[in-house]
């Protein structure tokens, strides 16, 4: 049996008048894929936000391992072992692809003078050539081109090659094709078929439900601030999917579909 990684128990958030989030709870297990599905305004974004330390939650438990943690700051999340691409993740766009990819943890010479100690650039730029071909923009982009010069497609394809660097327990995914090419994309996927099979643990939010069907193990439903759903991949099919994330009656669906 799979340990359980992640654990969200009955979250709630409002923002004034608007509850956000009601009762959300999820489990993530090790070595698991877990596509979290719903139309503009489910609460998903809202929910990843609060698992990554953007703002804290109203009410509800986090557990991480088993053990009931506060998650208060991006750099607690991250402590915890949760890295986290948001839809609208930020670079440096003044600095290169390599110091993007390794910010705020660069590799150096000389560590014995701490905060003085110069960048080891040959392996900062050997270790970004690496990722990017993994995610399958090395023929495109140079290690040491400006993030400025880059289309938003290829910013998140940095993005994502960081949090595969410092690949985590848990990894979450917000959107993370949006805006990709067709090899980007089929990089991104195959990155996350990578980090489970290395014993990661991943949480993909999408629109795509052809990319949910490729690499998820199971399929978590919101709708207005609630999860309504969760069904293992094998069992279920895509009209099925539809009609859980936008509440339609299934033989309207088929209709539809003849």
């Amino acid at each position: 049996m799979m340990q359980e990684v992640l654990r969200l128990q009955n979250l709630q958030k409002s923002f004034g008048s608007v509850r956000a989030l009601k009762n959300a709870s999820l489990t993530l297990s090790e070595g698991e894929v877990v596509a979290l599905l719903g139309d503009n305004g489910a609460g998903k974004s809202t929910l990843i936000k609060a698992i990554s330390g953007v703002f804290p939650i109203d009410r509800g438990d986090v557990y991480v391992r088993g053990e009931k943690v506060s998650i208060r700051s991006t750099r607690e999340a991250m402590d915890l072992g949760i890295e986290t691409i948001h839809q609208d993740t930020s670079l440096a766009p003044d600095l290169s692809i390599a110091r993007n990819l390794f910010l705020g943890r660069e590799p150096v010479n000389l560590k014995w003078l701490g905060v003085f100690a110069p960048l080891d650039l040959a392996k900062l730029r050997d270790a970004a050539s690496t990722l990017l071909k993994r995610v399958g923009i090395s023929k495109k982009l140079d290690a040491d081109a400006l993030v400025s010069t880059l289309s938003g497609g290829e910013r998140q394809s940095i993005a994502i090659s960081r949090a595969m660097q410092f690949a985590a327990k848990v990894i979450i995914l917000d959107e993370p094709t949006n805006n990709l090419g067709v090899e980007e994309t089929h990089g991104v996927l195959r990155f996350v078929k990578e980090m489970r099979e290395a014993g990661h643990s991943v949480l993909l939010i999408t629109h795509n439900i052809h990319h949910v069907f490729e690499v998820a193990d199971r399929i978590v439903v919101m709708r207005r601030g609630e999860i309504v759903a969760e069904q293992t991949v094998a069992d279920t099919d895509l009209l099925t999917v539809e009609s859980l994330i936008t509440g339609a009656d299934m033989s309207a669906l088929m209709k539809r579909a003849q």
